[in-house]
């Protein structure tokens, strides 16, 4: 055997031998669990490690930010005063005749005839304005203080104003939602407002004993027009919500005499569109 032939054996089995040293540490890398500790290979997480996601706060409306002290006042209003006193009347009164019903809504509605001329007049509806004057002067005289109706029959139809739609005209944003016990839901800018259409001729001459007989009639065939519409809110999923809605849509149709404005759903570019396509 020369030497070169010697010195490459030499060099093989150099080669074989560290080949073979190295190899049971790879096989111990390669069995080694990829959570372990080395700093070259990314833990999997397990099971344990997975997030917990927190459950999203409830959301709130922004109308309304006494909502949880309303919600009890809906239900006093709802399950104890409306069950017990205020439906029972209004029970009673669809049972009087006819001509009685629109009697006692007459003698009330043209008590508040001078206040519809006035918030008219504020709001710029002049011709409004002059029915009011015109219906209260009419029902004053003719019908016997408003017990009968007799502008109404001679074509003069009623048109309700009241200051609470004259500030919402002039800008004036409602404030919190209201459930008021025994009264129901208001708005700060409309129980304002029903207190200075309180202060108008002739409002402010009868005394408060009259005064609450008033209110309490006008709360009764209130409510005896709402009878046919009482099972919506039973059939409601959230009584609260659906009687909230309610009035700030019933408002909003108020304020702009019939004819609320459309909100337009957002629309998208066309030229947007049409890159969506070609994808």
């Amino acid at each position: 055997m020369n030497a070169s032939f010697k010195g490459l054996l030499i060099a093989v089995l150099v080669v074989l031998t560290s080949a073979c040293a190295q190899s049971p540490q790879i096989e111990s890398s390669l069995s080694a669990s990829p959570t372990s500790d080395s700093p070259n290979i990314a833990a999997v997480p397990t099971n344990s490690d997975s997030a917990t996601f927190e459950p999203l706060p409830p959301l709130i409306d922004e109308r309304d930010p006494f909502e949880n002290v309303n919600r009890d006042l809906w239900e006093f209003n709802w399950e104890v005063l409306d069950k017990n006193v205020l439906r029972p009347l209004a029970v009673g009164y669809t049972s009087l005749p006819q001509p009685v019903q629109n009697s006692v809504r007459s003698v009330v509605t043209n008590l508040e005839e001078p206040g519809y001329a006035v918030n008219s007049l504020l709001q710029g509806k002049f011709r409004k304005s002059g029915i009011a004057v015109s219906r209260f002067f009419v029902n004053s005289t003719i019908g016997i203080l408003g017990i009968f109706d007799v502008a109404n029959s001679m074509g003069i139809k009623r048109h309700k104003e009241d200051f609470g739609q004259t500030l919402a005209v002039a800008g004036v944003n409602n404030g919190p939602f209201l459930m008021l016990p025994g009264y129901g839901p208001s708005t700060f800018r409309d129980g304002l407002g029903d207190f200075v259409d309180g202060q108008i001729f002739p409002m402010y001459l009868i005394d408060w004993p009259w005064n609450l007989v008033k209110t309490g009639l006008k709360a009764v065939y209130t409510r005896a027009d709402l009878m046919q519409q009482e099972q919506l809110i039973y059939d409601s999923s959230d009584s609260y919500i659906f009687v909230r809605d309610a009035y700030f849509q019933n408002q909003n149709f108020k304020v702009f005499d019939g004819n609320p404005p459309i909100k337009e759903e957002f629309k998208f570019d066309d030229a947007f569109l049409d890159e969506i396509d070609n994808f």
